[in-house]
Protein backbone atom coordinates (compact mmCIF):
# COMPACT_ATOMS: atom_id res chain seq x y z
CA UNK A 1 0.00 0.00 0.00
CA UNK A 2 1.50 3.52 -0.61
CA UNK A 3 2.50 5.73 1.80
CA UNK A 4 0.40 8.70 2.18
CA UNK A 5 3.46 10.87 1.25
CA UNK A 6 3.24 9.00 -1.97
CA UNK A 7 -0.15 9.43 -2.68
CA UNK A 8 -0.51 13.05 -2.45
CA UNK A 9 2.71 13.40 -4.35
CA UNK A 10 1.36 11.13 -7.23
CA UNK A 11 -1.73 13.57 -7.06
CA UNK A 12 0.36 16.78 -6.86
CA UNK A 13 2.05 15.71 -9.96
CA UNK A 14 -1.24 14.62 -12.18
CA UNK A 15 -3.04 18.39 -11.00
CA UNK A 16 0.24 19.85 -12.36
CA UNK A 17 0.31 17.77 -15.39
CA UNK A 18 -3.61 18.24 -16.09
CA UNK A 19 -2.61 22.16 -15.66
CA UNK A 20 -0.17 21.85 -18.53
CA UNK A 21 -2.51 19.99 -20.82
CA UNK A 22 -5.23 22.42 -20.66
CA UNK A 23 -7.40 23.24 -23.59
CA UNK A 24 -4.92 22.94 -26.69
CA UNK A 25 -1.71 23.28 -24.63
CA UNK A 26 -1.00 19.84 -25.85
CA UNK A 27 -0.64 21.36 -29.63
CA UNK A 28 2.56 23.80 -28.16
CA UNK A 29 3.62 21.00 -26.13
CA UNK A 30 4.00 18.88 -29.82
CA UNK A 31 5.02 21.78 -31.81
CA UNK A 32 8.07 22.36 -29.45
CA UNK A 33 9.41 19.35 -29.07
CA UNK A 34 8.64 19.73 -25.57
CA UNK A 35 6.74 17.43 -22.93
CA UNK A 36 4.50 18.00 -19.90
CA UNK A 37 6.80 15.69 -18.48
CA UNK A 38 9.85 16.92 -18.57
CA UNK A 39 8.76 19.91 -17.47
CA UNK A 40 7.61 18.44 -14.22
CA UNK A 41 10.74 17.07 -13.75
CA UNK A 42 12.42 20.37 -14.39
CA UNK A 43 9.93 21.60 -11.62
CA UNK A 44 10.13 18.85 -9.29
CA UNK A 45 14.10 19.21 -9.73
CA UNK A 46 14.73 22.54 -9.06
CA UNK A 47 11.39 24.32 -7.98
CA UNK A 48 10.30 21.98 -5.32
CA UNK A 49 14.02 21.71 -3.92
CA UNK A 50 14.15 25.62 -3.96
CA UNK A 51 10.84 25.27 -2.09
CA UNK A 52 12.07 23.37 0.65
CA UNK A 53 15.01 25.80 0.99
CA UNK A 54 12.94 28.80 1.60
CA UNK A 55 11.14 26.54 4.15
CA UNK A 56 14.18 25.56 5.88
CA UNK A 57 15.41 28.83 6.11
CA UNK A 58 12.60 30.92 6.76
CA UNK A 59 11.14 28.53 9.79
CA UNK A 60 12.82 30.37 12.34
CA UNK A 61 11.40 34.07 11.12
CA UNK A 62 8.84 33.22 9.94
CA UNK A 63 7.21 30.01 11.12
CA UNK A 64 4.04 28.51 9.80
CA UNK A 65 4.03 31.43 7.10
CA UNK A 66 7.47 30.26 5.28
CA UNK A 67 5.36 27.50 3.76
CA UNK A 68 2.38 29.29 2.35
CA UNK A 69 5.51 31.98 1.12
CA UNK A 70 7.22 27.95 -0.46
CA UNK A 71 4.44 26.94 -1.92
CA UNK A 72 3.57 30.43 -3.95
CA UNK A 73 7.57 30.34 -4.90
CA UNK A 74 7.35 26.91 -6.36
CA UNK A 75 3.55 27.78 -8.09
CA UNK A 76 5.54 31.22 -9.28
CA UNK A 77 8.60 28.89 -11.04
CA UNK A 78 6.20 26.31 -12.30
CA UNK A 79 4.38 29.15 -14.51
CA UNK A 80 7.57 30.05 -15.69
CA UNK A 81 8.52 27.06 -17.11
CA UNK A 82 5.15 26.85 -18.61
CA UNK A 83 5.87 30.50 -20.06
CA UNK A 84 9.12 29.73 -21.45
CA UNK A 85 7.42 26.78 -23.44
CA UNK A 86 4.84 29.45 -24.85
CA UNK A 87 7.11 31.79 -25.62
CA UNK A 88 8.68 29.26 -27.91
CA UNK A 89 5.58 28.72 -29.71
CA UNK A 90 5.04 32.07 -30.11
CA UNK A 91 8.59 32.30 -31.62
CA UNK A 92 8.27 29.35 -33.72
CA UNK A 93 4.89 30.49 -35.60
CA UNK A 94 6.40 34.35 -35.76
CA UNK A 95 9.15 32.14 -37.59
CA UNK A 96 6.76 30.94 -39.46
CA UNK A 97 4.66 34.21 -40.42
CA UNK A 98 8.77 35.70 -41.52
CA UNK A 99 8.81 33.36 -44.61
CA UNK A 100 5.12 34.65 -45.80
CA UNK A 101 6.69 37.92 -47.72
CA UNK A 102 8.81 35.72 -49.21
CA UNK A 103 6.34 33.43 -50.25
CA UNK A 104 4.13 36.05 -51.87
CA UNK A 105 7.01 37.18 -53.88
CA UNK A 106 8.08 34.16 -55.24
CA UNK A 107 5.26 31.97 -55.55
CA UNK A 108 3.10 34.89 -57.88
CA UNK A 109 6.42 35.42 -60.15
CA UNK A 110 6.44 31.80 -61.18
CA UNK A 111 2.54 32.02 -61.51
CA UNK A 112 3.00 34.77 -63.97
CA UNK A 113 4.99 32.79 -66.65
CA UNK A 114 1.30 30.87 -67.21
CA UNK A 115 3.16 27.75 -67.88
CA UNK A 116 3.08 26.37 -64.07
CA UNK A 117 0.43 24.80 -61.84
CA UNK A 118 0.09 26.45 -58.59
CA UNK A 119 1.54 22.79 -57.01
CA UNK A 120 4.57 23.69 -59.19
CA UNK A 121 4.30 27.44 -58.27
CA UNK A 122 4.83 26.65 -54.77
CA UNK A 123 7.73 23.35 -55.49
CA UNK A 124 9.68 26.25 -57.11
CA UNK A 125 9.66 28.50 -54.70
CA UNK A 126 10.09 26.20 -51.58
CA UNK A 127 13.81 26.41 -51.67
CA UNK A 128 13.78 30.42 -51.59
CA UNK A 129 11.57 29.96 -48.00
CA UNK A 130 13.24 30.07 -44.86
CA UNK A 131 12.80 27.88 -41.99
CA UNK A 132 9.97 26.59 -40.69
CA UNK A 133 7.98 27.81 -43.51
CA UNK A 134 9.49 25.74 -45.77
CA UNK A 135 9.29 22.39 -44.32
CA UNK A 136 6.00 23.35 -43.57
CA UNK A 137 4.59 23.47 -46.84
CA UNK A 138 6.75 21.33 -48.57
CA UNK A 139 5.30 18.60 -46.13
CA UNK A 140 1.71 19.52 -47.02
CA UNK A 141 2.87 19.77 -50.70
CA UNK A 142 3.86 16.51 -50.19
CA UNK A 143 0.51 14.88 -48.42
CA UNK A 144 -1.49 16.57 -51.18
CA UNK A 145 0.51 14.75 -53.95
CA UNK A 146 0.25 11.51 -52.39
CA UNK A 147 -3.22 11.74 -50.85
CA UNK A 148 -5.02 13.79 -53.14
CA UNK A 149 -6.57 15.56 -50.66
CA UNK A 150 -6.22 18.95 -49.37
CA UNK A 151 -6.48 18.92 -46.00
CA UNK A 152 -3.06 19.27 -45.37
CA UNK A 153 -3.16 23.11 -45.66
CA UNK A 154 -6.31 23.20 -42.91
CA UNK A 155 -3.82 20.91 -40.77
CA UNK A 156 -0.85 23.99 -40.77
CA UNK A 157 -3.76 26.47 -40.26
CA UNK A 158 -4.57 24.55 -37.07
CA UNK A 159 -1.01 24.77 -35.88
CA UNK A 160 -0.19 28.11 -36.78
CA UNK A 161 -3.36 29.83 -35.20
CA UNK A 162 -2.65 32.72 -36.88
CA UNK A 163 -4.85 35.01 -39.25
CA UNK A 164 -2.19 35.19 -42.15
CA UNK A 165 -1.46 31.67 -42.39
CA UNK A 166 -5.16 31.01 -42.38
CA UNK A 167 -5.53 33.57 -45.02
CA UNK A 168 -2.43 32.10 -47.51
CA UNK A 169 -4.07 28.39 -46.71
CA UNK A 170 -7.38 29.39 -47.93
CA UNK A 171 -5.86 30.65 -51.17
CA UNK A 172 -3.85 28.02 -51.64
CA UNK A 173 -6.58 25.18 -50.78
CA UNK A 174 -9.29 27.13 -53.24
CA UNK A 175 -7.07 27.44 -55.80
CA UNK A 176 -4.91 24.53 -55.78
CA UNK A 177 -7.46 22.98 -58.30
CA UNK A 178 -8.96 25.43 -60.28
CA UNK A 179 -5.77 27.76 -60.61
CA UNK A 180 -3.95 30.63 -58.61
CA UNK A 181 -3.72 34.03 -60.39
CA UNK A 182 -0.35 35.97 -60.11
CA UNK A 183 -1.92 38.87 -57.79
CA UNK A 184 -3.11 35.73 -55.55
CA UNK A 185 -1.38 37.38 -52.88
CA UNK A 186 -1.79 41.24 -53.68
CA UNK A 187 -4.59 41.89 -50.64
CA UNK A 188 -2.82 40.57 -47.73
CA UNK A 189 -0.07 42.84 -48.18
CA UNK A 190 -1.22 45.25 -45.75
CA UNK A 191 -2.08 42.54 -43.29
CA UNK A 192 1.96 40.80 -44.05
CA UNK A 193 2.95 44.52 -42.81
CA UNK A 194 0.65 45.00 -39.63
CA UNK A 195 1.66 41.22 -38.99
CA UNK A 196 5.46 41.70 -39.39
CA UNK A 197 4.82 44.77 -36.89
CA UNK A 198 3.10 42.67 -34.42
CA UNK A 199 5.53 40.39 -34.07
CA UNK A 200 8.37 42.20 -33.44
CA UNK A 201 6.79 44.14 -30.85
CA UNK A 202 5.68 40.44 -28.93
CA UNK A 203 8.62 39.37 -28.92
CA UNK A 204 10.18 42.51 -27.09
CA UNK A 205 7.35 42.31 -24.67
CA UNK A 206 7.74 38.30 -24.43
CA UNK A 207 11.40 38.97 -23.49
CA UNK A 208 10.96 41.82 -21.21
CA UNK A 209 7.91 39.81 -19.12
CA UNK A 210 10.41 36.37 -18.45
CA UNK A 211 12.84 38.79 -17.82
CA UNK A 212 10.80 40.95 -15.64
CA UNK A 213 9.07 37.17 -14.29
CA UNK A 214 12.78 35.57 -13.44
CA UNK A 215 13.43 39.01 -11.31
CA UNK A 216 10.38 38.67 -9.17
CA UNK A 217 10.83 35.05 -8.36
CA UNK A 218 14.97 36.04 -7.39
CA UNK A 219 13.22 39.15 -5.68
CA UNK A 220 10.90 37.31 -3.46
CA UNK A 221 13.28 34.34 -2.77
CA UNK A 222 15.67 36.61 -1.10
CA UNK A 223 13.22 38.36 0.38
CA UNK A 224 11.25 36.23 2.49
CA UNK A 225 15.20 34.43 3.65
CA UNK A 226 17.09 37.67 4.45
CA UNK A 227 14.18 40.67 4.57
CA UNK A 228 11.73 39.56 7.23
CA UNK A 229 14.54 38.75 9.44
CA UNK A 230 16.46 41.56 9.15
CA UNK A 231 13.25 43.81 9.80
CA UNK A 232 12.31 41.44 12.66
CA UNK A 233 15.89 42.31 13.99
CA UNK A 234 15.29 46.23 13.21
CA UNK A 235 12.31 46.34 14.54
CA UNK A 236 13.38 44.60 17.87
CA UNK A 237 16.01 46.68 18.03
CA UNK A 238 14.05 49.78 17.80
CA UNK A 239 12.13 49.02 20.27
CA UNK A 240 14.44 48.43 22.63
CA UNK A 241 15.74 51.45 22.13
CA UNK A 242 12.37 52.76 23.48
CA UNK A 243 12.07 50.72 26.74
Amino acid sequence: MPSPFAVVFETIKEKVHGYLLRKDRALVYRLTGRTPEEVVKRWLLFGVPLGLLVILLAWESLGVLSVAAALILVAAILFALDAAVANEYRRWRDKLVDGIPVLAAFVPAFLETGVVTPRRALELALPFLPEPLRSELDSAVGSVARSGCLDAFDELKERARHPLVDAVCFRLKAGWDTGLKPDVFTDLNEQIRDAQEVAAARATAAKSALVTLVSVIGLLGAGLVFGYPAWKHITGTMGGMFR
